[in-house]
């Protein structure tokens, strides 16, 4: 098995990456296919594929017209599904013989079932944009999955490298009004471990970036009334600064002697700015071809990013992306 590259890290605070599971539909390109193998390769881990059947809503209509019992229909699109799925994972993969799997239902709901159900520790899938008024939107199936898939999520674009060399990991140390600070600081471990992880190559390189406002500092200016408004403003400033800046290198520092000058290489970035915007921003400026972030559907967690805000962010990005829940993150899914 080939050694995991967190091994040195202590406190690991993911589980060894021992089981991947790829979501493919042959009528996709599959690059996230090769993506898929490469990580469970990298990890000496299992690769599970999953092909997902949505029945039509109009499935009773064709079965009469057909002659068939709705059972027949869908038997013979799983047949169909089966035979295109081997031949592409046999024209893809061809020294590989990955474990194939057919769910009929709604695809995010089979593909949490079978994260539970096979211990998978990640999931990999062709991200489905959407083009509109809006710009690039990830699709439902998408949105399901960031929310509520208790495992990491890896939405991949198919200009994305199989193995990426460059990836913004997105953290958020700011905690002074998180009622749950302790799950924030495990959130942003989580991220930058799983952009460890993701890293491949000798010249990788994981940028760590905490994007960080001052939301006081109009009060400064309105209401400084016995000082210079301006240098009150800046000292403030400048001390929001520096408790961030401070609080991100005390993040980065045990996973920086963790890799003991090992790749990836750890680049610390701290600008200024609204997340959403800078995060895309970022991603651009830096070429990472690939961001790593946590989401939550849960409230209690505001110093987390947090079901739309997290989307938001995610949908101004033309980037693969990687998504990561909090320890104890149970899906609603698994509940009903």
């Amino acid at each position: 098995m080939t050694q995991d590259p967190d091994e040195s890290m202590v406190p690991p605070v993911l589980r060894p990456i021992a089981r991947v599971l790829v979501v493919v539909d042959p009528d996709e390109t599959a690059s996230h296919l090769r993506a898929a193998a490469e990580l469970a390769a990298q990890h000496g881990a299992d690769l599970d594929v999953l092909s997902c059947i949505e029945p039509p809503p109009d499935l009773a209509v064709i079965a009469r017209a057909a002659g068939l019992t709705e059972d027949a229909v869908l038997k013979g699109m799983a047949e169909e599904r089966r035979k295109r799925v081997t031949e592409q994972i046999a024209r893809l993969l061809p020294d590989k013989a990955p474990q194939l799997h057919l769910a009929v239902g709604k695809t995010f709901i089979e593909i949490i079932h079978h994260v539970d159900r096979l211990d998978i520790d990640v999931v990999v899938k062709m991200a489905e944009p959407l083009s509109g008024l809006h710009g690039f939107l990830f699709a439902s199936t998408d949105q399901h999955l960031m929310r509520k898939c208790p495992c990491p999520v890896w939405l991949h674009l198919p200009d994305t490298p199989a193995k990426p060399r460059r990836i913004l990991a997105a953290v958020d140390v700011d905690d002074w009004d998180a009622t749950e600070p302790e799950t924030l600081a495990d959130l942003n471990r989580r991220v930058i471990e799983m952009s460890i992880r993701l890293a491949s190559g000798p010249d990788a390189i994981v940028h760590v970036l905490h994007a960080w406002e001052v939301i006081g500092e109009g009060l400064i200016w309105a209401f400084a009334s016995r000082v210079d408004p301006r240098l009150a403003a800046e000292r403030y400033v400048n001390e929001i600064m520096s408790t961030r800046r401070r609080s991100l290198e005390a993040l980065v520092q045990p996973f920086q002697e963790g890799l003991q000058g090992r790749d990836p290489r750890l680049a610390v970035h701290l600008v200024r700015g609204p997340a959403h915007a800078v995060i895309a921003e970022q991603a651009k400026h830096l070429s990472a071809d690939t961001i790593v972030m946590g989401t939550v559907a849960r409230t209690g967690l505001s110093g987390v990013i947090i079901g739309n805000t997290a989307e938001n962010i995610l949908n101004s990005v033309e980037r693969s992306v990687v998504t990561v829940k909090p320890e104890g993150f149970i899906s609603p899914i698994m509940v009903r």
